[in-house]
């Protein structure tokens, strides 16, 4: 079954899609991020994680008779959905694997969710929860919806200065 997107939809998800490559592109520019590396946002796969985050946001708001979807929840749909799709794909020079890269996707996703949020990424990367969070992303197996509480720790923990702490 396939579903149909409404223009509003359609526009979303330009718009989305965009706004991800503009901050892949600024990531990418980080001198010895992707070294010895070349560093791809796959279009096609960007597209499905854009369509589907829209979608389920949309199917939320709906559910729960809302306008709007909090950022902490937002940044939980982006989170789970670009983490299952991997649009980021790396090819490495001489095929030799570089660390550096190895959670490229899961990288990309919290300096994501922290322009999503709203927040500083220097106090997300100094804190211990960054490398959780990191680990979480990679190796568990979690849901949209299981992430709000975390999306919704690390908004209020990162504005007021808690990360610091943890």
């Amino acid at each position: 079954m396939r579903c149909t997107l409404t223009p509003q939809q359609e526009h979303e998800i330009d718009l989305r899609s965009a706004a991800v490559v503009k901050a892949f592109d600024a990531l990418k520019g980080a001198p010895s991020m992707f070294k010895d590396s070349t560093v791809l946002m796959q279009p096609d796969l960007l597209c499905c994680v854009a369509a589907s985050w829209v979608i389920d946001e949309d199917r939320h708001t709906a559910f729960h008779e809302c306008k709007g979807l909090k950022a902490h929840k937002a940044a939980a749909y982006f989170a789970y959905w670009f983490v299952r799709m991997k649009p980021i794909q790396v090819m490495n020079a001489g095929g030799m694997p570089n660390p550096q890269t190895a959670l490229i996707n899961e990288v990309f996703v919290v300096y994501y969710v922290c322009k999503i949020l709203n927040i500083k990424l220097s106090s997300v990367v100094a804190s211990k929860f960054y490398h959780e969070l990191i680990y979480l992303l990679r190796f568990r197996k979690f849901t949209a919806e299981s992430m709000f509480p975390t999306m919704r720790f690390l908004e209020i923990s990162a504005k007021n200065g808690g990360l610091a702490l943890y």
